[in-house]
C-alpha cells in the first residue's frame, strides 16, 4: 500500500491506538511486531510492518466525521473488490476494513517507492507515466460498483462553499499560511467565478468511475510494477478530474523547481517563464495522455475533456497552495506564484491543453 509523502509533524505511535491491534488480530493477520513498525503522519494516521504471523501489512485509520469515515471505508472496499486481480489496474490487495473505526488494511508492498519520491529523484520515467495513463484510462471505462455509483456526495474539492467565506471552525483552526491562501481566493472574484464555472462544466460531462484524489504519492512502484492506491474518495464523476490532477502535479513541480538564485522570484517572473522547467517534465504528461487515450478511445469523442482537465490542473495548483500552508506562518513566493499559474489555467483552460501535454493524439 502506498504511503503518502511524509509531513514534518510526528506520527502517532501504534501503542496509542490499541484498536489497530484488535482489528488486525480479528482479521486473522496477527499483531504488528513492535520491533519493525513504521508510523506515518498525513491526512490519516497509518502504520506499516510485518505481523507476528509473518504478514506484511499497511494499516490506515481514516479520520474525520463518522458519516464521512464510513463512506470512505465502503468506497475503498467496493473499489478494491472491483480491481482485485485486474489485468491492467494494479492495486494493493485489500485485507479488510471496519467502517465504524475507520480502519483499513492492505498487503504491504515492501521496499516500494512512491511516485512522488521517484519524481523528486527524476526516476518517474515516461514508461511509468504511460502505465499511469493506461491504468486511469482503463478505470474510466469500468462500470462503477453500486456503492460508488449511488454515492451522490460531492467530491471534497474544490470546496465551493468556502470560496466566499470560511466557516468559523475552519478559520479558527487555520494557520497563517492557510489564511493567506484563502485570502488569495476571497479577494479574486474572477478566479472564484472560474472555479464555479468549472464545477458547472463538470456537471454536464459524462460520469465515469474516477479516483478523485490523484497525486504522485498515490502511485507506488514495486517490482517493476506501478500501483495505484487510496480509493477512499472514488466517485462517479468527470474523468477530467483525474487527468487534470496528474497534469497539475507535474506543473506544480515545474513551477516550484524554477527558483532563481535568490529563491524569491515574483509572480510576474514565474508566470512569464512558467514553461521553462515544465518543458523537461511535460513528456511525462504526454506519455500519460497517450496511454490514457489508448486505454479509453471513447475519450476522443469528448471534445472538451482536455480543456476541462486543464481547468482541474489549474485548480490542483490552488489546492496545493492551501495544503502547503498547513501549520505554517507564511506562504513562500514560489507557492504564491504557483497560484498565479493556476489562475491562468482556470481563467482560460482551453488555451493551455497543448502546453500541458494534453494535445490531440491521432
Amino acid at each position: 500500500m502506498a504511503v503518502r509523502e511524509r509531513l514534518t509533524l510526528e506520527p502517532v505511535p501504534l501503542e496509542q491506538v490499541p484498536e489497530v491491534t484488535r482489528f488486525l488480530t480479528e482479521l486473522g493477520l496477527g499483531a504488528l511486531r513492535q520491533d519493525a513498525i513504521t508510523a506515518f503522519f498525513g491526512r490519516n494516521d497509518s502504520w506499516a510492518g510485518v505481523t507476528d504471523a509473518g504478514v506484511p501489512v499497511f494499516v490506515k485509520k481514516t479520520l474525520g466525521e463518522a458519516d464521512l469515515v464510513r463512506l470512505r471505508v465502503e468506497r475503498t472496499r467496493a473499489m478494491s473488490a472491483l480491481l482485485d486481480g485486474h489485468q491492467v489496474i494494479n492495486a494493493p490487495r485489500f485485507l479488510g476494513g471496519d467502517a465504524e473505526s475507520g480502519l483499513v488494511a492492505f498487503t504491504l508492498l515492501q521496499d516500494a517507492r512512491s511516485g512522488a519520491d521517484l519524481a523528486s529523484d527524476d526516476d518517474f520515467t515516461w514508461e511509468l507515466a504511460r502505465s499511469a495513463g493506461l491504468q486511469i484510462g482503463t478505470l474510466h471505462t469500468l462500470q462503477a460498483p453500486p456503492t460508488v455509483a449511488q454515492d451522490t456526495s460531492p467530491p471534497p474539492v474544490p470546496p465551493l462553499g468556502r470560496l466566499s467565506a470560511l466557516p468559523l471552525s475552519v478559520y479558527a483552526a487555520a494557520s497563517g499560511a492557510e489564511l493567506e491562501a484563502w485570502a488569495i481566493l476571497h479577494n479574486d472574484p474572477a478566479i472564484v467565478e472560474a472555479i464555479g464555472e468549472l464545477a458547472r462544466w463538470e456537471r454536464s460531462a459524462p460520469r465515469v468511475p474516477v479516483h478523485c484524489d490523484i497525486r504522485l504519492d498515490q502511485f507506488l512502484h514495486h517490482d517493476d510494477t506501478l500501483y495505484l492506491t487510496d480509493w477512499e474518495e472514488a466517485r462517479a464523476a468527470d474523468a477530467a478530474r483525474d487527468v487534470g490532477a496528474f497534469a497539475g502535479e507535474w506543473l506544480y513541480r515545474g513551477v516550484l523547481g524554477m527558483a532563481g538564485g535568490d529563491d524569491t522570484p515574483n509572480e510576474r517572473e514565474v508566470v512569464a517563464n512558467g514553461t521553462r522547467r515544465f518543458e523537461a517534465l511535460r513528456p511525462c504528461v504526454e506519455s500519460f495522455w497517450s496511454g490514457y487515450l489508448q486505454a479509453r478511445p471513447a475519450a476522443r469523442s469528448d471534445g472538451e475533456l482536455a480543456a476541462r482537465a486543464a481547468g482541474f490542473a489549474g485548480w490542483h495548483l490552488i489546492d496545493r497552495l492551501i495544503v502547503a500552508g498547513h501549520r505554517r506562518g507564511r506562504l513562500s513566493p514560489l507557492e504564491r506564484a504557483a497560484a498565479g499559474v493556476g489562475r491562468r489555467l482556470l481563467l482560460d483552460p482551453a488555451a493551455f491543453t497543448t502546453i500541458l501535454g494534453l494535445g490531440d493524439e491521432r
